[in-house]
């Protein structure tokens, strides 16, 4: 007899866990929907249609929908500049993290201390390290590029890059050059060295920390 409530209670739990698990997964399917929701209303803020004025009805009902979540993010100052805004990459990272738990919880039935902290630092990569690396990168290229190729034409061109990475710049030459004058070129060039060899040993130092982490036992 109590062998036989021993069995049903562990066919009990397990069926409650497979609840779980199963809403989980679920869970994890729609915020995938959402996320992709929040993606096409960034690209549809992209574009702009020749002569349009007004705004277009899809994105309208889309912003219905996730600016509302979007919003919260706003108050990251240190993220939007008049140029660019970083903030929906961190919104779309916290539901990535959210997202990937669920998804592992619903396909294990546990989640440890150690998956979590694997999970935030590689989402962290994801959304937002790794886009400014390369957007950093990109654009000091280009600005190398116009270094080679500077001209009446390009000198527009020059101000609106610098005036997006040229803090970035200046804080490399505080760094390798302290109160030493050197000329352009040589500056973006090592700026543009040090970002990519910087983002190289991220990327490993990521690695290293990721596999810690997933390996915890807790």
């Amino acid at each position: 007899m109590n062998q036989t409530f021993s069995q049903s209670g562990i066919a009990s739990a397990t069926a409650g866990s497979n609840i779980f698990m199963t809403i989980a997964s679920i869970a994890a399917s729609l915020l995938s929907f959402y996320s992709l929701l929040i993606w096409l209303r960034i690209v549809l803020t992209w574009i702009r249609i020749p002569g349009q004025l007004q705004e277009n009805p899809l994105s309208y009902y889309l912003g219905k929908i996730v600016d509302p979540y979007l919003s919260w993010f706003k108050g990251i100052e240190s993220l939007r500049r008049s140029h660019f805004d970083l903030t929906p990459l961190v919104a779309l990272g916290v539901l990535s993290v959210v997202q990937s738990m669920l998804r592992l919880y619903g396909s294990y039935g546990k989640l440890t201390v150690g998956m979590v902290f694997a999970l935030v630092l590689q989402t962290l990569w994801s959304y937002l390290i790794s886009p400014i690396f390369w957007f950093l990168i990109i654009l000091l290229g280009i600005r190398l590029f116009f270094c080679f190729k500077r001209s009446p034409q390009t000198i527009g061109y020059i101000t609106m890059l610098d005036s997006m990475i040229g803090s970035v710049m200046n804080w490399v030459q505080r760094l390798f050059y302290p109160k030493k004058a050197i000329n352009d070129r040589q500056l973006v060039i090592t700026s543009l060295v040090f970002f990519i060899v910087l983002y190289i040993l991220s990327s490993l130092l990521l690695r290293f920390l990721m596999g810690f982490f997933a390996g915890l036992s807790f």
